[in-house]
C-alpha cells in the first residue's frame, strides 16, 4: 500500500514539474494574444498565450511563419528549431530552452498538446525587433528578410474588426460585468456568421437594412475609444468564445424593459442585467 502511494505521489510530482505554470486569464478566459510578423497576423492552431506576462506561441506556427526547420526527439520529448545559423532546443519536460548550446533562463512548455515557446526571446536571438502593442494585445515583430507564406497568415479578423467590436461592446454594455461585455461581442459575431445579417463586423454594426440595429454606432458615442476590458471581450469573441449561445439580440433590462426582440424572438437567458434572444 505504501509503495503504491509513493508511486502515485511521484507521478503527481512529475506532472507538477511539467505543468507548473499558469496561463494569464481575464474573466476566466485566456488573455487573447496575437502575433504579427512583418505586418501579417500569424495563423496558430492554438492561440498564443501569456504566462506571467510573457507571450508564448506554438513552436510549429512560429517556425513555419519564419521559414525555420523543426525536429522532434520522441525519446527525450525535446523539440528543435534551426534558423539563421542559430539552434534552439526546447525541453518542455524540464521547462528549459537551450539556444546555441547555452541554457537560457526561460521555459518552454506544453499547453493543450502544443510545444509553446517564448516568442520575444527567440525572436530577439534571431535579430528581430519585437514590440508589444498593449491596446490590441499583439506582439509585433519585424523580421528582415522573412516572407510570411500565405498559409501562415491569419486573415480571420483585422485590427479594424477588433476596434469596432470593442467600441460597440463598450457602448452597449457600459461598465457592466465582463460576462455581459463578452455576451454583447458574441452576439455581434453570431450576426456576422448568420445569413440574416451582413458578413463583416463593421457591416453588422452599421447595418440599417431593416432599421438601425445598433443606434449608438450612428452617434458621436462611437468616437469613444473602447476600454481594455472591452478589447479583451472583443478578441475573445473573435476567437470563438461565446456565453450566449445563438443569440442575435440583447436588451439592457435596466434601461429597456421590453423591445421587439422580447416579444418576437426566443429568450436565451440573462447575463446579469442583459437579456439575450435567439
Amino acid at each position: 500500500m505504501l509503495k503504491k502511494m509513493f508511486s502515485f505521489l511521484l507521478v503527481v510530482l512529475m506532472l507538477s514539474s511539467v505543468t507548473a505554470f499558469a496561463i494569464d486569464t481575464y474573466g476566466g478566459y485566456d488573455v487573447p494574444v496575437d502575433i504579427e510578423i512583418n505586418g501579417s497576423l500569424i495563423q496558430c492552431d492554438q492561440k498564443p498565450v501569456l504566462i506571467d506576462s510573457t507571450t508564448y506561441i506554438p513552436l510549429r506556427a512560429f517556425s513555419d511563419a519564419i521559414g525555420g526547420t523543426i525536429g522532434w526527439n520522441a525519446e527525450k520529448k525535446e523539440a528543435t528549431m534551426e534558423k539563421g545559423g542559430h539552434s534552439f532546443l526546447f525541453s518542455p519536460e524540464t521547462n528549459t530552452c537551450v539556444i546555441d548550446g547555452i541554457e537560457e533562463g526561460y521555459a518552454s512548455v506544453i499547453y493543450r498538446s502544443r510545444t509553446m515557446i517564448p516568442v520575444r526571446a527567440v525572436s530577439e536571438t534571431l535579430g528581430y525587433d519585437v514590440e508589444w502593442d498593449d491596446f490590441y494585445l499583439t506582439v509585433k515583430i519585424t523580421a528582415p528578410g522573412v516572407e510570411i507564406p500565405e498559409e501562415c497568415r491569419d486573415t480571420s479578423y483585422t485590427y479594424e474588426d477588433i476596434l469596432y467590436l470593442g467600441k460597440i461592446t463598450r457602448i452597449e454594455s457600459g461598465y457592466q460585468h465582463f460576462e455581459v461585455q463578452l455576451g454583447v461581442a458574441a452576439t455581434v459575431m453570431n450576426r456576422v456568421r448568420s445569413p440574416q445579417f451582413p458578413n463583416s463586423v463593421k457591416d453588422v454594426i452599421f447595418d440599417s437594412k431593416y432599421g438601425v440595429q445598433f443606434p449608438p454606432a450612428h452617434t458621436d458615442k462611437f468616437n469613444t475609444m473602447p476600454s481594455k476590458e472591452s478589447i479583451i471581450a472583443a478578441k475573445c469573441a473573435l476567437n470563438g468564445a461565446n456565453n450566449v449561445g445563438n443569440s442575435l439580440y440583447f436588451i439592457d433590462t435596466k434601461h429597456a424593459a421590453s423591445s421587439w426582440a422580447h416579444h418576437h424572438r426566443p429568450y436565451y437567458g440573462a447575463v446579469y442585467d442583459m437579456s439575450f434572444y435567439e
